[in-house]
């Protein structure tokens, strides 16, 4: 019989962190730990730093990409989710959908003559676009640092096909790596893009998500300095999330929650 937990193998390591994947039917993190019927393939991203918090604070930086992510792709700005979903969290790491695919794909080919040729990745410009205007940067970090011509922290599912005839790859890809070393975000653009579309989000999103988004910038601010009041707003949102996005991922839903707080 599946434990809670089954360790798959060693899914890499960097600056910031190192991943194991992993099969889960129990999920901690804020607002409680949720058990699934089925096992779901994760990264557990255990971090490096050994800050307080260091994992809820990322699960949550990841879940505002992901929900801000969610709008654009209602909202129409590009056609396929590129973001993975953050399911749970621990002092020191957090955990999140394992993609599947190639770490590696070109981001320049060379043509008959011997002169280099840009690949396009299909959605990267609007995806990049769509966060540059919430204050996301998601241009760094993708390239090797010792081959600029090749990529990191994007998963490709299918890169294949691509040549100097047709240098364009696919839209069958997703962006990883949220560490403050590889996404940064500046958090009062980001807040002033909430404010500014404030009713259209409330529309497109869940009841209860911008109210989520906006307390999540606000923990990542200012930490245990925050209302308690917002803290505990925030555990019950981030709880309903997670169950929400658990039992979508699971034919069967959850078996159940226990209630946890952030602190």
């Amino acid at each position: 019989m599946l434990e809670d937990v089954e360790f798959i193998c060693r899914g890499g390591f960097g600056s910031e962190a190192e991943i194991d994947v992993e099969l889960r039917r129990s999920f901690p993190g804020i607002g409680g730990n949720i058990r699934t019927y089925q096992a779901l393939p994760v990264a557990f991203r255990r971090e490096f730093n050994r800050s307080a918090n260091v994992g809820h604070r990322l699960f949550l930086k990841h879940t505002i990409i992901k929900k801000l992510e969610d709008y654009f792709f209602k909202k129409g700005f590009y056609l396929y989710a590129h973001i993975t979903r953050p399911l749970g969290s621990t002092g020191e790491g957090y955990i999140y959908e394992w993609a599947f695919g190639s770490d590696v794909f070109p981001w320049y080919v060379v043509d008959e003559s011997g002169e280099s040729v840009s690949v396009e990745l299909e959605d990267w410009r609007s995806f990049v676009e769509a966060f540059n205007e919430a204050g996301i940067d998601f241009q760094k970090d993708c390239t090797d640092p010792d081959n600029a011509r090749v990529s990191q922290n994007i998963i490709h599912q299918f890169p294949f096909g691509v040549d100097s005839n047709k240098p364009v790859l696919n839209r069958l890809w997703k962006r990883i790596d949220f560490g403050d070393k590889s996404v940064v975000m500046d958090y009062d653009r980001l807040l002033l893009y909430l404010e500014r579309n404030e009713a259209d989000m409330r529309e497109n999103l869940k009841v209860g998500r911008y109210e989520m988004i906006k307390l999540s910038c606000n923990y990542l601010m200012y930490g245990e300095r925050m209302d308690p009041r917002g803290l505990g707003e925030l555990d019950v949102l981030v709880r309903d999330y997670r169950i929400s996005t658990l039992s979508h991922l699971n034919t069967r839903g959850v078996e159940g929650a226990q209630d946890i707080r952030l602190s």
